[in-house]
C-alpha cells in the first residue's frame, strides 16, 4: 500500500505530520516525501509500538528519486531509532517498511526535511514587500517602513516558533509512545520474574519433600 505523509510548509523547514500505521504481516508499506530542492537534510524516526509477539523489529529501505530498485539506505531488525541523511537529489524519496510473516505490527513514523538554501512562500512574500518599499524610496514614511520591517521580523519569528512547537510536539508524542512501550515491557518482565520466583520456590519445596521422604525410607 502506498501512502503520502501530509506536509505543512514553514519558513526554512518542512515538517511532516507523524503517522501511526499498521504493518500487515508479510507486506511492505511505503511512505513518500517530496523535497523541493537538492541537498536537503532528511530526518526520519520510527518506532514499533506493538505486536502480537515479542518480535518488535522491522526492516527499512529508503529509495531516492533516481532509483526505485536499489535502496540508498537499508536497515534490518530495527525496533526504533532516529537518523538523518543528505538528500542530494530533488524529488520524491520512498521509505518502505517490512515486518515478519507471522504477525501485524503497529509503527509510529515521522519524516521531515530542511532545506537551508530555499525560500518558501512566506519568505518570498516578505521579500516582495521589502522590494516594494524600496521602490517607493523617499516617498515612504520612515515610521511606516520601520513598523512594516518589525512586522516582517515578528511574522518570521512566529512561524519559526510554530515550526519548533510542532517539532517538539511530534517528539513528545514519540517519547510518550516509547515510554508506554517500555512500561508494558517492564510489567511483563516483572510478571515473568514473579512467576519464575514462584516456580523456583515450588520446585525447591518439591525437591525438599522428596529428599526428606527418601531420607526417612533409608532411616527405617
Amino acid at each position: 500500500m502506498l501512502r503520502y505523509l501530509a506536509l505543512s510548509i514553514l519558513p526554512g523547514i518542512i515538517l511532516s505530520s507523524p503517522v501511526t500505521f499498521e504493518l500487515p504481516k508479510g507486506q511492505t508499506e511505503c511512505f513518500y516525501t517530496l523535497t523541493p530542492e537538492a541537498h536537503c537534510t532528511i530526518t526520519y524516526y520510527f518506532a514499533v509500538l506493538g505486536s502480537q509477539s515479542n518480535d518488535n523489529a522491522v526492516d527499512c529501505k529508503i529509495y531516492d528519486p533516481s532509483d526505485r530498485e536499489s535502496p540508498i539506505i537499508e536497515r534490518s531488525d530495527i525496533r526504533l531509532g532516529e537518523w538523518s541523511f543528505l538528500g542530494e537529489l530533488r524529488g520524491e524519496y520512498a521509505f518502505c517498511f517490512q515486518g515478519s510473516d507471522e504477525y501485524n505490527k503497529i509503527v509510529d513514523l515521522d519524516i521531515r526535511y530542511e532545506c537551508h538554501n530555499g525560500l518558501d512562500v512566506l519568505s518570498q512574500e516578505r521579500k516582495t514587500r521589502r522590494e516594494a518599499r524600496n521602490l517607493r524610496g523617499l516617498h515612504t514614511d520612515p515610521l511606516k517602513s520601520s513598523v512594516e520591517n518589525s512586522v516582517d521580523k515578528i511574522e518570521e519569528q512566529l512561524y519559526q516558533l510554530e515550526g519548533n512547537l510542532l517539532y517538539y510536539k511530534a517528539r513528545n508524542r514519540r517519547n510518550h509512545h516509547t515510554v508506554r512501550s517500555t512500561d508494558s515491557r517492564i510489567v511483563l518482565f516483572s510478571i515473568y520474574g514473579i512467576l519464575l520466583v514462584i516456580g523456583m520456590g515450588l520446585v525447591e519445596i518439591i525437591i525438599l519433600k522428596w529428599f526428606f521422604r527418601e531420607s526417612r525410607k533409608h532411616a527405617i
